[in-house]
């Protein structure tokens, strides 16, 4: 019984020692001029069909429930308390008639992320006691998210901002790039990696000798 006892305790051991997974929540997309009905509610609403996607790219499921999401005129004042939990790799989308919603239920301005169509910065915090931490943020500008258009990680959660101008194409020549993929809200990007628009000219002084 001793070698069993002994055994057992070895094992505890190196599960205490075992490193443990970390979570990682990062903003992934974001849409601030709908033109469509994107929760589905059946109406176009410029406040209830606005969205913010997060994604957890660490190795552990997080619990949501000490992040917040705000625009730049709110700051730490805060939009949104999110809520539930994200596991590893997993994304979730957060439209304006959640956040309406959260906001009536709390007693504050229903006002949803009342991101601005001109341009605007989308910052995720973490509250931890008293203190209050920022995880992630991104400004954005009005050609990013035009009428339909997203803004957002190439690849999920790892890749730089691109835009996802699928629904309303941007023609402009001008960083950042465009993808002619279609917003994503609430899924894992699936579409191909974008090309860099170029010229012949530009093409065959490639080749010149």
């Amino acid at each position: 019984m001793k070698y069993v006892a002994f055994f057992i305790s070895c094992l505890t051991v190196m599960a205490a020692l075992a490193p443990q997974g970390v979570a990682d929540v990062r903003l992934n997309e974001l849409l601030a001029d709908p033109a469509s009905d994107w929760d589905g509610d059946g109406a176009v609403d410029s406040k209830l069909d606005e969205w913010v996607e997060i994604v957890n790219t660490g190795t552990a499921a997080v619990d949501l429930s000490n992040y917040r999401i705000s625009d730049a005129s709110a700051g730490e004042s805060f939009r949104f308390a999110l809520s539930g939990s994200l596991a590893p790799g997993e994304v979730k989308v957060y439209y304006g008639s959640d956040v309406v919603t959260w906001q009536a239920a709390n007693g504050v301005g229903q006002f949803g992320f009342s991101l601005n169509n001109g341009g605007d910065t989308v910052t995720l915090y973490e509250i931890n006691g008293a203190d209050i931490s920022v995880t992630d943020a991104q400004a954005y500008v009005t050609v990013e998210v035009a009428d339909d258009r997203s803004f957002g990680r190439m690849p999920s959660g790892s890749g730089g901002w691109v835009v996802f101008d699928g629904l309303n194409p941007y023609t402009g020549s001008q960083p950042p790039t465009a993808t002619g993929c279609n917003p994503s809200p609430g899924e894992t990007v699936a579409c191909p990696t974008p090309t860099q628009a170029s010229t012949w000219g530009r093409i065959k002084a490639l080749y010149r000798g």
